[in-house]
């Protein structure tokens, strides 16, 4: 299980990369593209199942459950407005902060 656990992690960490590379790829002319939608929709799916994986599991420490709360709130965010905004022209303005709250997010993880 705990193989599972690393992989997923990696492939994780990978959808938030894809994330920001689509903004990079767009910064001149903001705009939400397909990248940046279905990267942070994979992260979002990903980080679900980490959690879940987390708890069941008693190879794997248990999650703090007030990060995942702010960090699954943050990522719910990002996602409606990945979408919700994906079809809109350059540029938008949305996109920055998406990138934004994905930076953020990945800031929660790894410094608290």
């Amino acid at each position: 299980m705990q193989t599972l656990y690393d992989v997923l992690v990696w492939v994780h960490v990978a959808s938030w990369a894809v994330v920001l590379l689509g903004y990079l790829k767009d910064v001149r002319g903001p705009k939400v593209n397909q990248w940046m939608a279905q990267g942070i929709t994979a992260a979002f799916v990903l980080g679900l199942v980490l959690v879940g994986i987390a708890s069941m599991s008693d190879d794997v420490a248990d999650p703090n459950n007030a990060k995942v709360g702010v960090k699954l709130l943050i990522a719910f965010v990002a996602v409606g407005l990945a979408h919700s905004t994906r079809k809109k022209p350059a540029p938008n303005p949305i996109a920055h902060v998406i990138a934004a709250l994905v930076l953020v997010n990945v800031a929660l993880a790894y410094l608290w």
